[in-house]
């Protein structure tokens, strides 16, 4: 099969780590697989699919010179709607239709996030599919213009596949279309026990370390500077557990400007270090090295972060964010909360320090849990619902 994966951009995340694996893993089936995308960066991933990276118009490259002052670095194409609306220059670039217009022939043409969708629908080039990773908290974070783009998405005649159950369920109910479910895998080759790095006395963060202490517990996280991800419930509940604990540190992984924020500026009653844009390997060692991966967000579509920690056989606290349902056993592979409720979380990290027969429970069971979820497994199914898709049309 010729098939388009039509994304928004190719910068680092979660949903586009996903989207890649599968990209890979259907070039290994021997399938022609094109990336388009409005720009980015992909380095950090290696694509082995071709990319098709969208030229901007002439309107947007005269402005070039201006948004790289404002932004400190080169301004990328997808950026232009929200730089222009900043900047009030009385227009705004249609994306959707530069996406569509660049579409190449194929069999299969996928969505990836819901302005996407509309870029894939009007292109009218291969059959439809929407790989859904979104849910209302994500589009609420760009306001209600985009908040409606994404419920408006979901009733475009597209083949749905989604990433968890309870996505798969709140599709059905709301909108009354089934999908498909495909469950997130782990590079085991990558994810796995690895020695601690904090014992190495040379360790140093990226930028900020606000202590030397190696003693006390490790709690590990990662930062998005987004309010559903629950960033700051996690900063509250530390500031508890270090009552009950001398030299507490966390891990915190993010984008620089979003750990200074939160970090540099808050008063913290704990130590913290921090680890920039750290790679899959470096993840690897860090969710290895700390006593605990904590997960604050409030909804994930799946939320892979949990499951990655496992595999390198840390314990987890999670937040009950509806996709972690897929695989958190609460009390048997991890302990799993409420949302929104740092009072909560922080007992849970107490329970889980306190008690070395429980990091033991999760440690094992967590491991049995990972083994389960392979890029394998994940692209096995991908790829039949593909072929079905194209049967059906």
């Amino acid at each position: 099969m010729d098939i388009n994966f039509t994304l928004w951009s190719t910068n680092m995340s979660g949903g586009y780590k996903v989207i890649f694996e599968l990209a890979n893993g259907l070039v290994d089936r021997g399938h022609q697989v094109t990336i388009t995308a409005l720009g980015g960066d992909h380095s950090w991933f290696p694509l082995k699919a071709r990319l098709n990276y969208v030229k901007p118009p002439w309107p947007i490259k005269l402005l070039s010179p201006i948004l790289k002052v404002l932004l400190k670095r080169p301004a990328r194409y997808y950026e232009a709607l929200t730089l222009t609306q900043k900047l009030k220059l009385g227009f705004e670039p249609d994306l959707v239709k530069a996406l569509s217009e660049n579409t190449p022939p194929c069999d299969i043409n996928i969505a990836t996030w819901f302005p996407t969708t509309f870029a894939v629908y009007r292109s009218d080039k291969g059959v439809p599919v929407y790989l859904c990773q979104d849910f209302d908290e994500l589009a609420q974070e760009r306001g209600n213009y985009f908040t409606q783009m994404f419920h408006e998405s979901l009733y475009l005649p597209f083949n749905i596949i989604t990433i968890s159950g309870w996505l798969k369920e709140w599709i059905q109910e709301n909108y009354n279309k089934d999908s498909d479910v495909i469950v997130n895998g782990i590079d085991h080759n990558v994810f796995y026990p690895r020695e601690n790095i904090f014992k190495a006395s040379n360790l140093k963060g990226d930028e900020n370390i606000s202590s030397d202490s190696s003693d006390g517990p490790k709690i590990m996280s990662i930062f998005r500077g987004l309010s559903y991800k629950g960033d700051q419930d996690l900063i509250d509940a530390l500031n508890i557990v270090a009552k009950e604990f001398k030299n507490v540190t966390l891990v915190a992984v993010g984008k620089k400007e979003v750990l200074d924020k939160l970090l540099v500026k808050e008063d913290l009653d704990f130590d913290f270090i921090t680890f920039n844009h750290a790679s899959d390997d470096k993840m690897a060692e860090l969710y290895s090295s700390s006593d605990i991966f904590a997960f604050p967000s409030h909804m994930e579509g799946f939320g892979l972060p949990p499951l990655e920690a496992m595999a390198c056989e840390t314990p987890v606290v999670t937040a009950d964010c509806l996709g972690v349902r897929d695989y958190v056993k609460n009390g048997e592979n991890a302990l799993m909360v409420p949302p929104k409720n740092p009072e909560v979380l922080a007992e849970a990290i107490i329970n889980v320090l306190n008690d070395e027969e429980m990091q033991t429970k999760f440690k094992e069971n967590g491991l049995k849990t990972a083994a389960y979820h392979t890029w394998e497994n994940a692209i096995n199914s991908f790829e039949s619902i593909l072929i079905k898709a194209m049967d059906g049309n």
